[in-house]
């Protein structure tokens, strides 16, 4: 999936994170996680990112239709979502979403990780206006950096947002970050997470807090963990990852992370496409050249909002 874009000269440097796997119905997406175990001499550039115009071409044909007659289940959380295509969400929807019980406060954080966006109440400036495809893409990282992701307390205005929801009987910390760390560099957020991040906040059990996140932006997110993995300093669990695009987002749980295997309970749905969930059953990556499901790993959103839930429910 995507990273927002930080300058235009931002390099675009590999780094030792963990990479995700874009949102396509198209392409198998290669990745690779240690820049060490890479030989790049073999690597197909061309299937390394996704047209974006042709998924999103494809999915409004096929999908559009489905996004709008399918209701999905509520969530967890106890929140029901319901769009329109290419509309914002309603003011009923958006009602229902600020009644869920939030419990995002930054007291308690594991490791004591304060996200830089901890504090913000609204969006910095776009550092980019563009958008680039493919795991390596520079996209938007806010202005000042990590100004395109905040804590809000309802979907209302909002064209992307995520509803984590913690469905454990204990408290969690939830690391969100931008896949183009502060340096720059494309995959460097992962990798420094566990000590310098965009947001942080800790979820009671049955809990849940809402994100917002600007146009053009890639985040990645974990539930925090003590155990972080030697070749990167990531977390050692699996991620979830989304590519926020006007022209069409994409959501993915990765498992590539994790180096005790499947084994962490996560779900990614969304209110545009019901149809598509990635957990760790369906549409997922499991490994970095094994994709889950019919969807190449990813789910696809046609529309140009996308209004997502995360549940998590840890190791299992």
């Amino acid at each position: 999936m995507v990273h927002f874009t930080a300058t235009a000269l931002f390099v675009a440097a590999l780094s030792l994170s963990e990479v995700m796997a874009g949102p396509t119905h198209l392409h198998l997406h290669q990745r690779a996680h240690q820049k060490k175990d890479v030989d790049y001499s073999t690597i197909d550039y061309s299937k390394l990112d996704v047209d974006w115009d042709a998924a999103y071409a494809a999915g409004q044909a096929s999908k559009a239709s489905a996004a709008v007659a399918a209701t999905p289940a509520a969530s967890p959380a106890g929140a029901v979502f319901a769009a329109k295509v290419g509309t914002k969400v309603s003011s009923a929807v958006a009602a229902a979403t600020s009644a869920v019980k939030s419990s995002g406060s930054s007291s308690g954080l594991l490791g004591g990780v304060v996200g830089c966006s901890n504090d913000r109440t609204s969006f910095g400036g776009l550092s980019t206006k563009a958008y680039a495809v493919g795991d390596h893409a520079i996209n938007n990282v806010g202005i000042p950096y990590g100004a395109n992701i905040i804590k809000v307390d309802s979907i209302e205005g909002y064209d992307f947002t995520n509803t984590f929801v913690n469905t454990q009987q204990v408290p969690i910390t939830v690391n969100v970050w931008n896949k183009v760390g502060e340096d720059g560099q494309d995959l460097s957020g992962s990798t420094d997470a566990p000590k310098k991040t965009t947001l942080t906040f800790v979820l009671a059990p049955g809990a849940s807090q809402i994100i917002a996140v600007q146009e053009n932006s890639n985040i990645g997110f974990a539930q925090a963990t003590t155990k972080l993995r030697a070749d990167s300093g990531g977390f050692d669990t699996s991620f979830g990852e989304i590519t926020f695009l006007a022209k069409g987002s994409g959501y993915n749980l990765s498992a590539i992370p994790n180096t005790a295997g499947n084994t962490y309970n996560m779900s990614i749905s969304s209110v545009e496409a019901p149809q598509c969930t990635s957990d760790m059953n369906n549409n997922f990556w499991l490994t970095a050249t094994q994709p889950i499901g019919t969807s190449d790993g990813s789910c696809y959103i046609a529309q140009s909002t996308a209004h997502l839930t995360t549940t998590m429910g840890g190791n299992i």
